[in-house]
């Protein structure tokens, strides 16, 4: 039986005024979704541990079966996603268009949204930044709407991953990043985070370019257009998550003997996907997110007799969670049930279906919360909440488990598949 992955980013989240009490999860209408969930089986999830706020790349690292001790960062996953060259000496760092005003106040993380169209014309602005630092060149890209990752190579000198994130929305924790609050304030320097060379040379590099940066958008005809418009100008980068090359990891076949596919959205989920093996299940490029909902769906039915598992990411619900729009989140999964669940195709595949965080919208940012998780093809027990939201607490069969754990728990290895 194939095996089906569906992960809802950042769909989990707290009670809201807003929905009388209820979360997005709670509140909105999905009964397909509603469906499946009275015959699975439940539980909760850390996705990267207790107590731990993860950004989506360790908790996707995680919920794919790999310990994020073996990781190096979300920057370099995120260049190599976007389809740079990340090499074992290549700094990787993951990038925000956003927006800045006097003594560099953060003023909008996200640049307003800025559109995927205006962040592909900055970027060729920033391709013009001389660094001016000898033997030290860079590559950079934007990806989806304000995001962007970015690579530097030196010919003479070794990068560190031990380096501070200029972002105060995320705090560096070794190779991971933890949330901490709404990343509003002053854009930080980047520091070292221990003692060495490599550190203190890295940090040089990234503050340099940060600065370069801020000085190519200043003048830029993108900008210039927005400003004239009253949208908000994207002339500054948010940095994080230096990490230096690639994960060594063994491959998803090998680990867990299933050929795997995978269908993402974003660059740092093709990034973990690709290198650990998985192959690309492309669609098209389509804007409308119901429409896109049903291509997923579409593809998936399509795969599954090529495949044994299928991992699906779906970004919708985590930004509105982060614009605090809890409405919206809950318009975006009733989309999600329709379009998505509505269309998939239940017959002999095993449904997995979790979130990679909690996106509170009170809070605007991820938040340590466990997430809820359901299965089908395990035996229900008496007493099995039926709904799939954050209620399901300790009353579900599968009980609170790590993320790291999901894998082995799906497919029924070493935490024992419950006959059906």
């Amino acid at each position: 039986m194939a095996i089906v992955l569906v992960v809802l980013d950042g769909a989990a989240d707290r009670a809201s005024p807003e929905l009388g009490g209820m979360t997005p999860l709670q509140y909105a209408d999905m009964p397909r979704l509603k469906a499946i969930a009275r015959g699975a089986a439940k539980g909760m999830m850390y996705t990267v541990g207790k107590g731990i706020a993860p950004e989506s790349d360790a908790a996707i690292f995680s919920i794919l079966g790999y310990k994020v001790s073996d990781y190096t960062g979300r920057g370099p996953l995120e260049a190599f996603g976007a389809g740079l060259d990340v090499g074992d000496g290549t700094l990787g760092v993951r990038c925000n268009f956003a927006t800045i005003g006097k003594d560099r106040e953060i003023i909008d993380r996200r640049a307003g949204r800025i559109s995927t169209n205006d962040a592909g014309l900055l970027e060729e602005d920033i391709r013009k930044i001389d660094l001016g630092i000898d033997g030290v060149g860079f590559d950079f890209v934007s990806t989806t709407g304000h995001r962007g990752a970015c690579v530097f190579r030196s010919e003479s000198r070794s990068f560190s991953h031990m380096v501070s994130n200029a972002d105060i929305g995320y705090v560096k924790k070794g190779t991971i990043s933890v949330a901490v609050g709404d990343g509003l304030g002053r854009l930080p320097e980047v520091v070292p985070l221990d003692k060495s060379k490599e550190a203190e040379f890295t940090a040089y590099v990234l503050n340099t370019f940060i600065s370069r940066a801020i000085e190519a958008l200043s003048g830029s005809k993108v900008n210039v257009r927005r400003r004239r418009e009253g949208a908000y100008e994207a002339n500054a980068l948010l940095m994080r998550d230096a990490g230096v090359g690639l994960p060594r990891v063994e491959g998803f076949r090998k680990r867990f003997g299933k050929s795997a596919a995978f269908i993402a959205e974003m660059a740092v989920e093709k990034g973990i996907s690709r290198l650990i093996g998985m192959d690309p299940i492309e669609i098209p490029e389509i804007n409308e997110r119901r429409e896109r909902y049903k291509a997923m769906a579409k593809e998936v039915n399509s795969n599954i007799g090529r495949y044994d598992f299928i991992y699906v990411h779906i970004k919708g619900p985590d930004e509105p969670g982060h614009d605090g729009d809890a409405q919206l989140k809950a318009r975006i999964l009733e989309e999600i049930d329709t379009n998505f669940f509505g269309m998939l195709e239940m017959g002999g595949i095993r449904l997995c279906v979790t979130a990679d965080h909690a996106t509170p919208c009170a809070m605007k940012s991820h938040s340590d919360d466990p997430v809820p998780v359901m299965l089908t093809g395990n035996k229900v027990l008496q007493g099995e909440p039926e709904e799939f939201d954050e209620r399901i607490g300790e009353r579900g069969s599968l009980g609170f488990i790590e993320g790291v754990e999901l894998i082995n728990t799906i497919i029924g290895r070493e935490y024992g598949m419950r006959d059906s």
